[in-house]
């Protein structure tokens, strides 16, 4: 029987470029725009012809920048209501795990700068579209527990599979980053490994050659005004990696488990095979004990019925019904995620193995953020425009609006001196008259019985060319959709805080999609720095990150005298307390093995700018003082504004109180108090 032939392609340094040429070429469009995006929202909006046809002219045009104030109020209000990652229990029973997990989440969320590299990268995104953050550990300082590490990449450093439409590329078979002008020292940092190959070899850029069409050829970098590009300039001892991560389907074994309903992955077929196998023979070797102590037991019942001195034997008890089909072996096609990566003049790959973060992350190691995404079935040249920032739709209104106030202005300056009205050989000096005419404080003098020269009063200003530039200013904010609402400013009167935070999130309605897109990436982010929190922490310095209070609070059991069972009792009459360590370390290692935010806890976010939770410390107060005796008031002092060492303080005399008030003994009814 003939096998059937497979056509996959196999991975190769040329197949691999073709890849990469095939992903750029998808993307050069995109990227040539971004670039332009960023140049218009600093304050490049005039073109390079427009700017030699002005200064030719003695014109120097005018630049109102009416986008850039809205990226500052964008970005600003994205700065003042920052959130961090929280873990939130999908059951009751899974509270401690995630608030251990929160915990592990403030730390490395400050030990990262996380906050900081995504406000950059919500900047970049909502400029020009999109933006990267691509997660490392560097073992630098401690070759056990990596320190997190957030690299914030372009839009000309990443290019996924074309034609992908999931925001995250889970449906992308391969992802290239591009990393540019790296050292051969960087580069041997990486790939240590291969440091002889590197050596012996002549790492270069990257030459992308021309496109499909052979009409384009690729620039090192994005384009350089009136241009040019980076192309011809090659720095010394540097280099150009790629990287490809992509998904290469490998068969592996499954156990699936009836009784339970769970599916374990087996490391190979021969060892799923000899588990079910080993299950079946301990059901065998059981039946056959069983069947061997009943026949012994029949044997000494007759011989205890024949004989009264010999004492009735017991009857043996019968195994538990064991189910011989419970184990079911099975093989799965599935994705496993790996690297590929080439430098340009070394002929060997550097790398071709599985991720560092795979299996316990099986996506990719880039978190997108995209300000506008569609995934409308637009291909071909337009398929940019899928795309967006909040730049590219109102660049046309910002030109219209910039040059209708060039031309306004060039009206003025041209009309204010519009000359003399006179009739011939009036002008005592003509020639002084046309130098200084115009000169303030200058004496024109014209003949004597000649008729007084007038002068021509300039035209008022266009009001065409001021309605065409209110009209484009308006249009400007149309589109953005950010007006005074999300100031929350209204003129006259005074606003409460409910009013203004109404306002903020009726003025936001029209921008809500950037905002809803930030949190889609923090959340991806945060999975995944759930996934690799064992490769951060062990045991021992996920204790120090929580605290030895923490653990008290949480981990502690009544210490047990050995000689009498009972809890040991203080001078105070409390038992004496000491933490569980087990129960300890058994939690820490569900949380490190990288898996508990498949089932036990879900990733969201939580406040973190001082305004927001100010307003939530009001609403909670507010709520009660009006159901008195529903807030337990050690909720009310945790979410205060008060510092940590403070609130601990607090907590701790009100529950201090607390128990001295349910120890003391209650007065008899009707004492009467004497």
């Amino acid at each position: 029987m003939a096998t059937k032939k497979d056509t996959r392609k196999k991975l190769t340094i040329d197949t691999n470029m073709a890849d990469f040429k095939k992903a750029y070429n998808a993307k050069r469009k995109l990227i040539e725009r971004e670039y332009d995006d960023f140049l218009f929202a600093l304050g490049k909006q005039w073109s390079d012809a427009d700017l030699e046809d002005y200064e030719k002219r003695k014109i120097k045009p005018v630049t109102d920048n009416r986008i850039q104030p809205n990226l500052f109020l964008i970005t600003g209000l994205e700065r003042q209501n920052r959130s961090e990652f929280k873990a939130y229990p999908e059951g009751q029973e899974d509270s401690l795990k995630a608030e251990i997990a929160s915990r592990l989440f403030k730390h490395t969320v400050k030990i990262s700068d996380f906050l900081n590299k995504t406000s950059e990268q919500f900047k970049d995104g909502t400029t020009c579209g999109e933006s990267h953050l691509e997660l490392y550990l560097d073992n630098t300082e401690d070759l056990i527990n990596g320190k997190p590490v957030w690299r914030k990449a372009d839009g000309d450093c990443i290019f996924p599979e074309p034609g992908f439409r999931e925001y995250d590329y889970s449906d992308a078979r391969y992802v290239f980053k591009l990393t540019k002008d790296i050292t051969i020292d960087d580069l041997i940092s990486l790939y240590p490994d291969k440091q002889t190959l590197i050596e012996n070899s002549k790492p270069t850029t990257l030459n992308y050659g021309q496109d499909a069409t052979g009409s384009h050829v690729q620039k090192r970098d994005y384009p350089k005004a009136g241009g040019g590009s980076d192309s011809n300039e090659q720095k010394e001892d540097c280099c150009d990696l790629m990287e490809r991560f992509y998904k290469k389907y490998v068969t592996k074994s499954y156990i699936g488990d009836k009784a339970t309903g769970t599916i374990q992955e087996a490391e190979s077929s021969e060892k799923a095979n000899a588990f079910i196998q080993s299950y079946l023979d301990e059901i065998a070797q059981g039946k056959t004990a069983y069947d061997n102590d009943v026949a012994l037991y029949q044997q000494q019942l007759q011989l205890a019925q024949v004989d009264t001195t010999v004492p009735v034997p017991i009857e043996p008890i019968q195994p538990p019904a064991h189910d011989p089909k419970r184990f079911i072996h099975f093989k799965r096609h599935v994705p496993e995620i790996w690297l590929y990566a080439t430098v340009q003049g070394i002929k060997e790959p550097l790398a071709n193995e599985q991720a560092w973060f795979y299996p316990l992350w099986k996506k990719y190691p880039f978190v997108p953020y995209y300000a506008r995404f569609s995934t409308a079935p637009i291909k071909g040249d337009d398929a940019h425009l899928l795309v967006q920032g909040i730049v590219c739709p109102v660049k046309n209104a910002q030109e219209i609006h910039n040059k209708t106030k060039t031309l306004e202005l060039l009206h003025l300056n041209t009309s204010t001196n519009s000359g003399w009205l006179t009739e011939e050989d009036v002008w005592v000096n003509p020639t002084k008259i046309k130098e200084l005419g115009a000169t303030p404080g200058f004496n024109a003098e014209y003949k004597r019985d000649r008729p007084k020269p007038e002068r021509i009063f300039p035209q008022p200003l266009s009001t065409g060319h001021e309605a065409i530039s209110q009209g484009a200013a308006e249009s400007i904010k149309s589109q953005l959709g950010i007006n005074a609402d999300l100031l929350a400013a209204e003129q006259g009167g005074q606003q409460s805080g409910r009013a203004i935070a109404l306002r903020q999130r009726q003025g936001l309605l029209m921008v809500q999609e950037l905002f809803d897109n930030l949190s889609r990436s923090r959340t991806i982010a945060g999975k995944f720095l759930l996934s690799q929190m064992g490769k951060m922490y062990d045991t021992q310095t996920a204790k120090r990150v929580l605290g030895e209070a923490f653990i008290a609070e949480n981990f502690s059991i009544p210490q047990i005298d050995p000689t009498t069972g009972q809890p040991i009792v203080g001078m105070d009459g409390q038992p004496v307390m000491e933490v569980n360590e087990e129960e300890l370390d058994g939690v820490l290692n569900q949380i490190l093995s990288g898996e508990i935010w498949t089932y036990d806890v879900a990733v969201g976010e939580s406040v973190s700018s001082e305004t927001m939770k100010l307003a939530n410390a009001a609403d909670l107060k507010e709520f009660a003082e009006s159901f008195p005796g529903l807030v337990p008031p050690d909720l009310l002092i945790e979410e205060s504004m008060l510092p940590q060492s403070t609130k601990t303080k607090v907590v701790n005399s009100i529950r201090r109180a607390q128990a001295m008030a349910a120890n003391q003994p209650q007065r008899p009814v009707g004492s009467g108090g004497k």
